[in-house]
């Protein structure tokens, strides 16, 4: 079972840091930027081990009836500045936890674990953690074949989804076409002309669409390399 949460109004510029520590247990994040893009989310995807909602205000308030209709999840509320009339208000609304906002994204991330463990334990959930790969702001879960870049996720089938994983393994190595056949598509394989350079095109053209901070070199004559930009 993938293990998301919804992050609502969150700071886009701090979210590689917190997915990545988010990673460390097996925690996806997926943004939206506001109350009424998390409901038309929620309407769709129920199956999130919590809401959180980052606000600085009080308009959540009037929505948490909605979100407790469409989700089980719990909902968490971060302020910046802690309200403790606001909080009875929250709770009594339907919000199942409100904190003041920590002052570092590790304290964040242990505050939404704790919400999470109680969640988990009480529906018998596995808490465990899952195999990330992490190049900067390119995230790749080996469990679950995903890839996300820049707070988005790429959707790759298996043979961009391997090729891709196994150059991002090896930054910096230049991997042969025999050894990218043989390793992805089998020793049995027969190779058209045309597979690898179309599954390598594919997977390009999907990293530009986001603008990943990485490129696939061609090393005319020998293989292909993934090269990692400064950011």
């Amino acid at each position: 079972m993938e293990r998301w949460v919804l992050a609502v109004g969150y700071d886009k510029d701090k979210f590689n840091d917190a997915q990545r520590e988010c990673l460390k247990y097996g925690v996806f994040i997926r943004l939206t930027s506001d109350i009424p893009e998390a409901l038309v989310e929620l309407s769709k995807e129920h199956n999130y081990l919590l809401v959180a909602i980052f606000s600085d205000n009080m308009d959540y308030l009037s929505a948490l009836h909605l979100i407790r209709g469409l989700t089980k999840a719990p909902v968490l509320i971060l302020k910046h500045q802690y309200d403790g009339e606001e909080k009875i208000t929250a709770i009594d609304a339907g919000a199942d936890e409100y904190i003041q906002w920590p002052d570092t994204i590790q304290e964040g991330v242990a505050s939404v674990r704790a919400v999470i463990r109680r969640y988990t334990e009480l529906n018998r959930q596995d808490d465990g953690r899952l195999t990330i790969l992490s190049r900067g702001c390119i995230f790749i879960s080996v469990d679950y074949r995903k890839v996300f870049v820049n707070a988005q996720e790429i959707q790759l089938p298996r043979r961009e989804f391997d090729l891709f994983y196994l150059l991002a393994a090896n930054p910096g190595r230049v991997i042969t076409q025999e050894q990218l056949y043989q390793q992805i598509w089998g020793y049995d394989y027969v190779p058209t002309e045309n597979s690898l350079h179309s599954c390598l095109r594919r997977i390009r053209r999907k990293l530009e669409d986001v603008k990943a901070p990485c490129s696939i070199q061609n090393m005319r004559g020998v293989g292909y390399c993934f090269l990692q930009e400064d950011t």
